[in-house]
């Protein structure tokens, strides 16, 4: 039995809480899909026109997508404190940092070559047809479905997923060190996706989320980038149907390769503005703050215990049941419509 006032117990009791939230979200977020599933038949059989089932059905869908991330969040916090544990807010602070577009830029370049070598790696199991995973789009979207668009995969799963896995989870295991939390909270983003075409490019994504909250000290812009490289995402496919099939692969490419290069040129500002540069003992006799190291943790602990309390049962189980699912997503792949 481990003694109550350890950081290992510290580190074993979050982990366990944040392994419970999990379970809980994914059974919100299946039965979530579910109802909304259910809904669009009914409507099919009521409705007396398209336009009202598209328009209700994605309604309905972020309502419930919304809820299946923010009620785990009440549901950790009450967890942590159930542990005897005081409960980590997040980070929201409203001051804008004068860097933030540099941030935006730069973020989207990374998450952007990702995506590629996300592509790449997917391509070698050419026998999946992973397409069927991608949001479906139309030519000539009338303006309610590019509104419906905006708000169903661009506005709600940047704000639910931040508060969930950078505000509630990687904030209250920041204390266990900076990079540990990141990384964890990163794994655990990209399993929620519950797939395997998309779980490399959101883990990557979930570490630059990460540093951008860490580094920021706010969630809105981690939510402001989560959103901008969704619009990003829906506006290129938007621009592949204004320009056809000829000259689309064109814009697009034009498009990514100066959003990338402009990324490339913020993230090396960055770099030369922000990197920790050696304190020295006479810069410290003059007061100036000496940053805590990016391995500093109020409560540290040795790899080898922190990897054995991560793989604790309700953890366990989540990391079971979200590859499983992943394999059936696989499995049922081909019969897809």
């Amino acid at each position: 039995m481990l003694p109550t006032a350890s950081n290992e117990y510290r580190y074993w009791k979050i982990l366990r809480s944040v392994g419970f939230t999990l379970l809980i979200f994914l059974a919100f977020i299946n039965i979530a899909g579910i109802l909304a599933t259910l809904l669009k038949a009914l409507l099919a059989l009521v409705a007396r026109d398209q336009v009202t089932v598209e328009v209700v059905y994605q309604l309905f869908y972020a309502a419930v997508y919304l809820s299946a991330f923010m009620l785990p969040v009440i549901f950790l916090r009450k967890m942590i404190r159930k542990a005897g544990f005081s409960y980590q807010p997040m980070r929201a602070s409203l001051k804008v940092s004068p860097w933030l577009p540099l941030i935006l830029f730069a973020g989207i370049a990374v998450v952007l070559a990702t995506a590629y070598l996300n592509a790449s790696m997917i391509s070698i199991f050419s026998f999946f047809d992973f397409s069927k995973l991608l949001p479906e789009t139309t030519e000539n979207s009338p303006w309610y479905s590019v509104v419906l668009t905006f708000l169903v995969i661009c506005l709600v799963p940047a704000v639910c997923e931040e508060f969930l896995f950078r505000g509630a989870i990687l904030t209250n295991l920041l204390p266990f060190g900076r990079s540990q939390a990141i990384l964890i909270s990163a794994l655990l983003f990209g399993l929620m996706h519950q797939n395997f075409a998309q779980f490399f490019y959101a883990f990557c994504a979930g570490i630059v989320l990460g540093l951008v909250y860490e580094r920021t000290g706010s969630i809105w812009s981690c939510m402001l980038l989560h959103l901008t490289n969704n619009f990003f995402s829906t506006f290129e496919s938007e621009l592949a149907n204004a320009f056809g099939s000829r000259l689309s692969p064109v814009a697009i490419t034009v498009l990514e390769v100066f959003v990338f290069a402009v990324g490339l040129i913020s993230a090396a500002i960055l770099i030369l503005r922000f990197a920790p540069r050696k304190q020295t003992f006479r810069e410290g006799i003059f007061g100036k703050p000496v940053p805590a190291d990016d391995t500093y943790a109020e409560y540290p602990l040795p790899a080898k215990q922190r990897i054995k309390r991560f793989f604790n049962v309700p953890m366990s189980l989540f990391l079971i049941l979200a590859l499983v699912e992943a394999v059936l997503v696989l499995v049922l792949l081909p019969f897809m419509p």
